[in-house]
């Protein structure tokens, strides 16, 4: 039997992306395995020039430990070199998208024997075994930012039918997800209504959670908001792209929003819902950011109190405006930007979690290492327990925060 083994990179709906290629693969009669392939698929990431680095250092360094491998480029990195008609030495096939009479095609041009589904039924395992699944309803971007090359790789925006939508969150469902994790990349852009998407989702059986992913601020409405806090399904989690505290820089990114009109989002979501959980992506460095713009964005995060910041430094994305702007920033500023970044981000999150202690959470028990069990609460709160002998893995437990230990939680029944 053919073996593959594939790689996503980048955020959530690349990661949803890839689980469906390999589905596909599976489909296909090729087994999944963690080493020696006969088949490397990478699921690039484009994002940043420094992404199109790490695709390239991966492919090499497959190159290197597998020799007779087949590789594939798949993911926004492979539509990336379409466009631009570069060559990358050594790749055998760029998979431009998931689709079935793309991987057929792909399959075909490796020499690979392709099976039909009725030859492999039965042996098909779930997409992932992990407890949270990723559904994706949403994907293309028509915003522009000045840094970002993602709308130009996804195109315009698309939305998923709901029936779709439906008929893959239950199949998850039965394949033993507790939760769903919603990603798009930009969610409040669903058609007809992501509410309406939600609340259909929300009368599924044995689905026990629903997250959203990433949601720009600008989409976030009352009406969501108010089903977040009534929803016993919903987990009381936002991540809000903020990307600078800093009005001139977010003008100069293009963002369409102020601070001030993040700041009253994030009220309204913690007048609703004083413990819901804000978590960001931030970008240090960017061409232009001075001291005194960085100042204002310390103190823009020191406001917001976010439970958990993901820090990026500014890498310049050939083919954004930012690529080109005046006033870049040396790395080595990026680096000490990012590093008080964290400081202020780790206290934060010390401060939402002891609000914890002492108090319920519900936890999802994701993985299990040195007698410890891992997991996350709806709030997205990251939680250790000593494990017990029953196993729980996959499971809902109600337990109490006790002590903060580095950047987790750690509870008891």
């Amino acid at each position: 039997m053919t073996t593959f083994l594939l790689k996503s990179l980048g955020c959530k709906v690349s990661q949803y992306d890839g689980e469906r290629i390999a589905e596909k693969l599976r489909q296909h009669g090729l087994e999944a395995v963690d080493d020696a392939p006969d088949v490397f698929i990478l699921n690039g990431c484009s994002v940043t020039g420094r992404a199109s680095q790490k695709v390239r250092q991966l492919l090499r360094a497959a190159r290197r430990n597998w020799p007779a491998v087949k590789l594939v480029l798949a993911g926004c990195e492979a539509r990336l070199i379409t466009q631009r008609h570069e060559e990358l030495p050594d790749i055998d096939w760029l998979l431009q998208d998931g689709e079935e009479a793309s991987v057929v095609a792909m399959l075909a041009a490796l020499g690979l024997d392709i099976l039909s589904e009725t030859h492999v039924a039965g042996k098909i395992g779930p997409v992932s075994s992990k407890t949270r699944a990723f559904l994706k309803i949403q994907d293309g971007c028509n915003q522009f930012c000045a840094y970002c090359i993602v709308a130009h790789l996804r195109g315009n925006e698309w939305s998923r039918p709901i029936e779709s939508a439906m008929v893959e969150a239950r199949t998850l469902i039965a394949e033993g997800h507790r939760e769903l994790v919603l990603t798009g990349i930009h969610l409040g852009h669903f058609r007809p209504s992501l509410v309406h998407l939600l609340r259909q989702l929300d009368q599924l059986d044995g689905l026990d959670r629903i997250r959203l992913s990433s949601i720009e601020p600008v989409e976030v409405t009352e009406e969501l908001i108010d089903w977040v806090a009534s929803s016993p399904k919903a987990c009381r989690h936002f991540h809000l792209p903020l990307q600078s505290g800093c009005d001139d820089i977010l003008r100069l990114m293009r963002r369409p929003y102020t601070t001030a009109d993040f700041r009253a989002v994030v009220d309204r979501i913690r007048e609703k819902m004083p413990l819901a959980a804000i978590t960001t992506d931030l970008i240090v460095g960017f061409p232009g950011e001075s001291e005194e713009h960085f100042a204002a964005t310390l103190s823009f995060l020191e406001e917001m109190m976010f439970s958990r910041i993901h820090i990026f430094r500014f890498s310049p994305r050939d083919g954004t405006p930012a690529a080109t702007m005046a006033g870049q920033i040396d790395n080595a500023v990026k680096a000490a930007r990012a590093g008080r970044v964290e400081k202020v981000w780790r206290s934060s999150a010390a401060s939402y979690y002891e609000k914890f202690i002492g108090h319920q959470l519900e936890v999802l028990w994701e993985t299990t290492e040195s007698n410890f069990l891992s997991g996350f609460s709806r709030e997205y709160v990251p939680c250790r327990m000593q494990s017990s002998p029953e196993n729980m893995l996959n499971r809902l437990s109600l337990v109490t925060g006790q002590k903060i230990a580095d950047d987790f939680l750690l509870v008891g029944s």
